[in-house]
């Protein structure tokens, strides 16, 4: 793919705040399935505002945003070994070529966070990344249009992207979710985005549930919820 810098910048149709709320659902499904399955903890994971998520296929996407209110998305950054690029994209420069035209700022940060995205490749590690995008005024662009984004890696966020209802039956079924926990995960769901910067509290009966059914594994549940501002009730409360 020689002529990859020549390529135009294209506006996806994908709304930031919807896929904030995307990653959110995501962990509160992750959250209260992780007493039972604890091998998945590497699956959704925050720190601060970055957001990193695997699908156990070869799939891995960082997305970063704003450490505001309006939790804008400023980039996003993907990794799928299923790629036809696979055989183009060990090298600094093509890892950065996906944010080619974005604000310098974004440049920077995408090149930080390729961090995340290395591999061995002979005596060197380097960046793995088939696909990007960016964030700015409120939309979002790539040097991909919509279906190359996703063919190269975007595809994992797809249950990210879809509605609530289809989101939760999703989940329902991938995670062989009971009702109560269903229920748990929506409730934490819509309080954590109706107040993006609150403290929102698992309660006790809820931490009853998760831990039925795996009580050694709480400890991990309980961190991994405290990376994106949900605290168990009686643990110390303080700013997200």
């Amino acid at each position: 793919m020689s002529d990859f810098n020549d390529k135009p910048i294209n506006q996806l149709a994908i709304e930031s705040r919807t896929l904030w709320e995307g990653c959110i659902l995501a962990s509160c499904v992750h959250g209260v399935m992780l007493a039972e399955y604890p091998f998945t903890i590497d699956e959704n994971r925050w720190s601060g505002g970055i957001y990193v998520m695997e699908n156990g296929e070869g799939g891995k996407a960082a997305l970063v945003f704003s450490d505001d209110d309006e939790n804008e998305l400023m980039f996003g950054m993907f990794c799928d070994f299923m790629s036809q690029r696979t055989d183009l994209v060990l090298t600094e420069e093509y890892s950065q070529s996906h944010y080619q035209g974005a604000p310098e700022d974004i440049q920077e940060m995408a090149e930080a966070l390729s961090i995340l995205f290395q591999v061995q490749a002979g005596e060197e590690n380097l960046p793995f990344v088939t696909t990007g995008f960016w964030g700015e005024g409120g939309q979002i662009f790539s040097h991909d249009n919509y279906e190359d984004w996703f063919l190269h890696g975007g595809h994992v966020l797809e249950p990210l992207l879809m509605p609530f209802e289809d989101a939760m039956s999703y989940y329902q079924v991938k995670c062989s979710m009971d009702a109560p926990r269903m229920e748990i995960a929506e409730r934490i769901y819509r309080e954590r985005i109706k107040s993006p910067k609150e403290i929102v509290v698992l309660k006790k009966e809820e931490i009853a549930v998760l831990e039925a059914t795996g009580p050694y594994n709480m400890p991990v549940c309980q961190d991994i919820f405290g990376q994106f501002g949900i605290v168990f009730e009686g643990e110390t409360k303080g700013e997200t």
